[in-house]
């Protein structure tokens, strides 16, 4: 009968979970540093690089390469605040302001409100997942300390963060109301600075699609 039918369904998504295509080496970016961990690919930009975490936060990866070598241009990274699995409602995630476009430099491509509703999708792919985030929102907004700031375990947390990045007024300021985060959905933050402006943070806002 349907239960039947039902549970062969699941199994046929149990299988397309292994299968999924991961276009990524992991194993080639591990032996070179164990602390990468995902990829973060945004279609349209220059931005296609592995993240890192420090598990225990004793590498700083804002000033760290990947090869772990000192200074500018830095890693790709989140901190251990984060989990590693992209199921939490906010993984923030770092990068430098490049001036030559390279790191997160060319999120500033989202200045231009026809760029951001152009190029709306972020791929992170983990060893064995791919995700796909619907960009909702590139804002300016002030130098706090995210997570500190918003406590992120609650959805109230997540509904003043919404709150006030829509209310801080300063631009450029795009939202794609089509991707709105309702209550179920986790996001990505990704935050970078803005060369003439030290107090703020330029973010690029994802929200999770669970469509796939």
């Amino acid at each position: 009968g349907e239960k039947s039918v039902e549970s062969q369904e699941l199994n046929l998504d149990g299988n397309n979970k292994k299968k999924v295509d991961i276009p990524v080496d992991f194993d080639e970016f591990k032996a070179v540093n164990e602390d990468v961990y995902a990829y973060i690919e945004i279609p349209g930009t220059k931005v296609s690089y592995p993240i890192l975490q420090s598990v225990d936060g004793s590498v700083d990866y804002l000033n760290i390469t990947m090869e772990k070598t000192e200074g500018l241009p830095g890693s790709i990274y989140t901190e251990n605040i984060n989990s590693r699995d992209f199921r939490e409602i906010n993984t923030i995630i770092y990068g430098h302001d490049m001036n030559d476009g390279t790191m997160f430099g060319s999120l500033h491509n989202y200045d231009d409100e026809a760029f951001f509703r152009e190029h709306s999708e972020i791929d992170i792919y983990l060893p064995d997942e791919a995700i796909k985030y619907n960009i909702y929102a590139a804002v300016v907004f002030d130098d706090r300390y995210l997570p500190l700031s918003y406590n992120f375990d609650t959805l109230e947390g997540r509904a003043q963060f919404i709150t006030d990045i829509k209310a801080f007024g300063q631009e450029p300021a795009h939202f794609n109301d089509e991707f709105t985060p309702t209550e179920k959905d986790s996001m990505i933050t990704l935050s970078t600075c803005i060369g003439d402006q030290p107090s703020n943070r330029w973010l690029i806002i994802g929200v999770r699609d669970e469509e796939e």
